[in-house]
């Protein structure tokens, strides 16, 4: 498996995993294309050489705190590799951050899901760190989410 920016090529897999995802919006191909030239994203996708694409992550920048990236999306193809595609695209994002200087990664979640554990269980292997609650989502924007926030080890 691979790390990779995201490519036109792949705007079908995203827009077809984000739709097997009740709490995502499946974005459009012209957000795609926007969210590949919006300076300092992170649109990354996992790539295995034999079954193709498996995951993608779609982070842009947000200016509060300062320095920080917000993942909009993160999805895996279900199967075996799911686990080792989330873990190396996000080992791909830490790395990706700490070259730019990104301080802070935000991601909003459902509080105790299996997904929100998952996520925690990365971060600390790959940062060392645990997702700090900063606050729930309008109920117009996410009636069941709650935004987190992840410092980032200065190095």
């Amino acid at each position: 498996m691979h790390v990779r920016q995201l490519e036109i090529g792949d705007f079908a897999f995203v827009q077809k995993l984000a739709s097997k995802h009740s709490n995502f919006t499946t974005p459009p191909s012209y957000v795609l294309w926007l969210l590949m030239r919006i300076e300092g994203a992170a649109c990354l996708v996992v790539e295995h050489p034999e079954h193709g694409p498996l995951a993608y992550l779609l982070a842009v920048p947000i200016e509060g705190p300062e320095k920080s990236l917000f993942i909009w999306q993160l999805a895996a193809s279900p199967g075996k590799a799911h686990g080792a595609a989330i873990h190396c695209i996000l080992a791909a994002l830490r790395d990706v951050a700490m070259r730019r200087g990104v301080k802070t990664i935000a991601f909003s979640m459902r509080p105790r899901s299996a997904a929100f554990r998952l996520i925690s269980r990365y971060t600390r292997e790959l940062v060392a760190r645990t997702p700090q609650l900063t606050s729930a989502l309008p109920f117009i924007v996410a009636q069941d989410e709650s935004e987190y926030r992840i410092e980032l080890p200065t190095p």
